[in-house]
């Protein structure tokens, strides 16, 4: 399966996006096609695990028992678009992007 085509379904079953809460400093992943809003992150600023630069911080240990192994770090590659990497634990598993400017 290409990446592209695992991406394609991943959006069209399950993960839609995330809703965004930077007055709460928090967030919630869009899932299903019903728009079901759930999996709640915290969201901070700290040096990244990858390489100690800064990073936004998309942190579920505490808000989420599905995904309280995961931390997203994201950094703003483009305005608006974000470069995001995913850790389960430690371990460096995936990596994403987001795009706010639509």
């Amino acid at each position: 399966m290409t990446g592209a085509l695992a991406a394609g379904l991943c959006y069209a079953l399950a993960w839609r996006g995330k809703v965004v809460s930077a007055r709460k400093a928090r967030l919630k992943n869009i899932l299903t096609p019903l728009g079901i809003q759930a999996i709640e992150a915290t969201i901070y600023k700290q040096d990244s695990w990858y390489d100690g630069q800064p990073c936004i911080v998309l942190d579920y240990s505490k808000t989420s028992f599905v995904a309280r192994q995961v931390r997203d770090e994201i950094r703003e590659i483009a305005p608006g678009v974000f470069l995001g990497l995913v850790f389960w634990g430690r371990r460096h598993i995936l990596d994403f992007a987001l795009d706010f400017t639509h």
